[in-house]
């Protein structure tokens, strides 16, 4: 059996996968498998995955069933004691495996409980990279990875390590989520008492453009807000972490219900829908007031600026 399963959910993604299944090739950790799943893809993705290679073990669904069905349908086949997580449209850098493992096998002899290790990334915006990375991106880089401050904020990069059996016995991805399947992931191992670790190196490649799940922001809105719920109804959060939670719920029904209202550039299009949302976007800033110029970012052009949301 290998040490480390690779999971790629891939839906429409035969411009990115070659890219992505030649990163993982190229790891300078050798002991790996990768278990690709075609989401219903209408273009050439199945027979690429097809043709990848006896270390590529690739299933496909009729019919596009979303991200963490995807994944789940990875999931339910993989062999190795680690899952790492590569979406079909990003990249690992070569020495991704051999510093995660790392990184997680320090910190287990130390005599912690780990269920996640994640890392940096630089973010590739069409064939540019960007000055910053990911974590600069989402303005998370130093603070402890505590369930505290992951409800705040979700700084944890899709491409990280998950021990097997901590991802069995949280139940993987909750398939009604859309585009926040993995940080409820992250919530649901964290809810259980394991650790979340940094491990700062830039060791994987984001892949930004308008195509991504994240590019929709009232679809990622009601995403969020659900992400929170299930939560909530979980019941393991503390006191405290469940005030975090149903902050975040309405400030994510704000951010779906201002976006579904279509702002034009500069201004509403009309006053009464100005009026209209000032109870949702009073409500937000009350919440946390460190918010309001990110809505107000968004009041004028109708686009979410960067971390503009906790999720």
């Amino acid at each position: 059996m290998p040490r480390v399963s690779v999971v790629i959910p891939a839906h429409n993604a035969a411009p990115f996968l070659p890219a992505a299944l030649s990163s993982v090739a190229a790891q300078t950790f050798t002991d790996w498998e990768v278990v690709a799943v075609d989401d219903g893809s209408s273009d050439e993705t199945w027979s690429i995955l097809e043709s990848a290679g006896p270390r590529v073990r690739a299933f496909r669904t009729l019919q596009s069933e979303g991200p963490a069905a995807a994944r789940n349908r990875a999931l339910a086949e993989v062999t190795g004691e680690l899952v790492a997580f590569l979406d079909a449209d990003d990249l690992f850098l070569p020495r991704y495996l051999e510093s995660q493992i790392a990184c997680l096998e320090s910190a287990v002899k130390s005599g912690r409980r780990i269920g996640v290790v994640t890392c940096d990334a630089l973010l590739l915006e069409g064939d540019d990279y960007a000055e910053h990375t990911y974590l600069d991106w989402v303005r998370d880089r130093d603070r402890p990875l505590t369930l505290d401050r992951v409800l705040r904020r979700n700084p944890i990069y899709i491409s990280s390590l998950v021990p097997t059996e901590i991802g069995h016995f949280v139940g993987w991805f909750d398939p009604e989520l859309f585009g926040t399947e993995d940080f409820g992931l992250w919530l649901k191992i964290l809810e259980r008492g394991f650790e979340a670790i940094l491990n700062p190196e830039p060791l994987a490649v984001y892949r930004r453009h308008t195509g991504t799940v994240s590019s929709n922001i009232a679809r990622q809105g009601a995403n969020n807000r659900r992400t929170y719920e299930l939560a909530l109804a979980r019941g393991h959060l503390s006191a405290r972490e469940r005030r975090i939670a149903r902050g975040a719920v309405r400030y994510n029904r704000a951010m779906e219900a201002v976006a579904r209202a279509r702002f034009a550039p500069c201004r509403p299009r009309s006053l009464a829908q100005l009026v209209s949302m000032m109870p949702l976007l009073v409500w937000v800033v009350l919440t946390n007031p460190r918010w309001w110029s990110q809505w107000l970012a968004i009041l004028r052009t109708g686009r979410q600026p960067p971390a503009a949301n906790p999720q």
